[in-house]
């Protein structure tokens, strides 16, 4: 059995001993094609003192994470949530940040998402967490950065049950472009001589495949503009893992590996 398994079976395990805490609007990506289970350490840092390199507003008394660097992809896991399990329950926390220095383990929480699952004075928790939908109400949301200009678009993706896998833009009367991803994720759009024709058709795709397409949107920097829908939920194959019987089985197949 190699490292990554054997860390993949203890996720399990640990999350299968929380699951009771765990909230159940935060449906489960495992067999979704960008699930993601794994084990580790988990720190807390002053997650509401600072700027975050997701670049996205926090609300206070929310659960937010950080993740290791070598995990952050260039900000491709922004606004991603994840159920983290410790010794005292689970917490659903959003993906904000990164964290760098001999002090950083794999995840560092927010104080109030590590005093939920463990002791702080403890400083460090061997903890399991698993991808999961966002509690999310509403469409998906865009935001145009107060930097764009009349030849320059930076768009960030808000508000997504899901990971997001791309966004494409589609000028007036243009075909759709794939846009770059930036390292504060957002995506740029730099439209050469002429400036952006509006309205703009933006295509934003999530880590499962799913797309959604809205129509007729200003460009209007500075501003938070609704998009045309949401991600449809993640089918889920057979036994999907919404309970501690579910949890346990795969617990066991994992062992047996």
């Amino acid at each position: 059995m190699d490292t990554r398994t054997m860390r993949r079976g203890v996720a399990i395990a640990l999350l299968a001993s929380g699951v009771a805490a765990a909230s159940p609007a935060a449906t489960p990506e495992t067999g979704c094609p960008g699930s993601w289970i794994d084990s580790g350490e988990a720190t807390f840092y002053d997650a509401f003192g600072q700027p975050n390199a997701c670049g996205l507003p926090l609300t206070s008394g929310e659960y937010v994470v950080a993740v290791a660097a070598a995990a952050f992809d260039g900000s491709a896991v922004c606004g991603r949530c994840l159920r983290i399990t410790g010794p005292l329950g689970s917490v659903v926390a959003r993906i904000t940040d990164y964290c760098v220095g001999s002090s950083c383990r794999d995840l560092d929480l927010s104080p109030n998402a590590f005093a939920a699952i463990g002791n702080p004075l403890d400083g460090i928790l061997s903890v399991g967490w698993e991808s999961v939908s966002c509690d999310v109400e509403g469409p998906i949301a865009f935001h145009f950065d107060a930097a764009s200009n009349p030849y320059y678009a930076k768009i960030q993706v808000r508000n997504h049950r899901y990971g997001i896998a791309g966004l494409a833009i589609a000028e007036a009367g243009q075909p759709f472009v794939e846009l770059d991803r930036s390292s504060d994720n957002a995506f740029e759009f730099v439209s050469g001589v002429t400036p952006i024709a509006a309205p703009l058709s933006l295509r934003v795709s999530d880590l499962h495949g799913a797309v959604v397409d809205s129509d007729d949107i200003a460009f209007t920097p500075g501003v938070l503009l609704d998009g045309a829908g949401q991600f449809p939920s993640c089918p889920e194959p057979g036994s999907a893992l919404g309970g501690a019987a579910s949890i346990g089985v795969l617990t066991l197949l994992e062992t047996a590996r």
